[in-house]
């Protein structure tokens, strides 16, 4: 007769890895109870014995699975994880030779899920202007992205293409379409450091490669740019319909993670879905309020932070004439001045925004480094919550505007964790 202590049964051991999860692997195990009496044979073999040889089989089954698992998700490379595509928001539209409909302004989303999710709120990163969502899955130089980051932490994410851009369709009404040339790129995001063109340029020392044509890790990123509505009305308000219809399929509140213009898509998210959004973390949103300095020094973001309206309160119904303005000098030699609201009559507050808290990034070397001051303070004044991270103060320095893309980017990604943890 067997004993209970040698009822050997097939199960099922999890192997965790930190950074990749856990995963299942088949192996035998010796429910051995305590409890219960056993001879010291077994089926005629000294149970001893059976239970080294069932040692060493399981360590050496390990010692595969880890094998294995290593070459499977070796360092440096994707987290594991299920990916679902879907399209969220636009509307139907009557041709106007045929009367018959086409679907515009929607968006694509890739809603990427690791292994385990150990997070409690969905990160949904939105690109910038020339962008699309896979600036966040590899770099230009091969190397994972931050998708592949906040996966690793136990993220889900979704990514998006803005709409009129990338997988989410353009119709010739939906506005003329603008293509960044490869020397706007060298100039803004990849070399600044070799023009100068404002004075923290010369800092510039992240981004792999040289940064200019013909270099492979520059071809490779300036290939993934793509054409744009030029036009700031009709994207930010169909990026606000459609990311609207995004939050509410999602129905959890998320993080937003929005880079350059998608920070302008981020305030009016928030605005619209207060209850939704958790925390904003903005990396270097479009800026600064109500004029250029970068391009320019235009009037521009007639509402202060965007295009389009944005609640306030008192309500604004005209805003050159409701948001009343003064220019205060920058604090710093290497910094502008910025246009913020007067203190008389009181500053307007930001009705639904002020609700999100925000946490806004600034690197060392951008051409965002000489004026995010003044977005900073528009926020506040305005009534919302925001810590204004700046990359160099945290000893990150060197970064440019595409600081998700350059060779410390894990290193940004792990102080953007941090911050994120604080409201988690």
């Amino acid at each position: 007769m067997q004993h209970a202590a040698c009822n050997c049964r097939r199960q099922t051991g999890l192997i965790h890895d930190t950074q990749q999860g856990s995963h299942a692997l088949p192996w035998r195990l010796c429910d051995l109870h305590a409890t219960e009496k056993f001879d010291s044979t077994c089926d005629g073999d000294n149970l001893s014995n059976r239970l080294h040889k069932e040692q060493e089989s399981n360590i050496m089954l390990v010692n595969l699975a880890l094998s294995l698992l290593a070459l499977m998700f070796p360092s440096g490379t994707d987290s594991p994880h299920r990916v679902r595509y879907f399209y969220a928001g636009g509307e139907y539209t009557p041709l106007p030779a045929t009367g018959e409909h086409i679907r515009t302004g929607q968006i694509y989303v890739e809603k990427l899920t690791p292994t385990r999710v150990t997070q409690p709120y969905p990160i949904v990163l939105i690109h910038g202007q020339a962008q699309t969502g896979t600036n966040w899955l590899n770099k230009p130089d091969g190397q994972p992205g931050w998708a592949s980051y906040f996966l690793a932490q136990g993220y889900e994410c979704y990514l998006l293409d803005q709409p009129f851009r990338g997988r989410s369709p353009w119709q010739w009404w939906n506005g003329e379409l603008e293509t960044y040339s490869a020397e706007h790129l060298q100039r803004y995001f990849t070399a600044p450091e070799q023009y100068e063109l404002w004075p923290q340029a010369k800092l510039h020392t992240q981004w792999p490669g040289s940064g200019v044509m013909h270099d492979p890790i520059f071809d490779e990123y300036y290939a993934s740019t793509v054409p744009f509505v030029s036009d700031n009305v009709p994207q930010e308000t169909a990026m606000q319909k459609a990311g609207v219809a995004l939050l509410d399929r999602i129905g959890t509140p998320v993080i937003l993670l929005a880079h350059s213009q998608g920070g302008i898509m981020a305030w009016l998210l928030a605005d619209q879905r207060p209850d939704l959004v958790q925390l904003i973390v903005s990396l270097e949103p479009g800026g600064p309020p109500f004029r250029n300095a970068a391009f320019g020094n235009g009037t521009t973001r007639a509402y202060g932070l965007t295009d389009i309206p944005i609640a306030y309160t008192p309500a604004v119904v005209d805003p050159a004439t409701d948001l009343v303005t003064t220019t205060i000098p920058a604090t710093h030699p290497d910094e502008v001045g910025c246009v913020i609201q007067a203190e008389s009559p009181p500053a307007r507050q930001l009705a639904n925004l002020q609700q999100t808290p925000v946490v806004l990034v600034t690197s060392e070397a951008s051409y965002h480094a000489p004026y995010d001051w003044c977005t900073v303070h528009f926020l506040r004044q305005a009534g919302v919550s925001t810590e204004h991270v700046r990359l160099a103060d945290w000893g990150l320095r060197g970064n440019g505007h595409m600081m998700f893309l350059e060779k410390n980017s894990d290193d940004v990604a792990a102080l953007v964790h941090e911050r994120i943890q604080r409201f988690s």
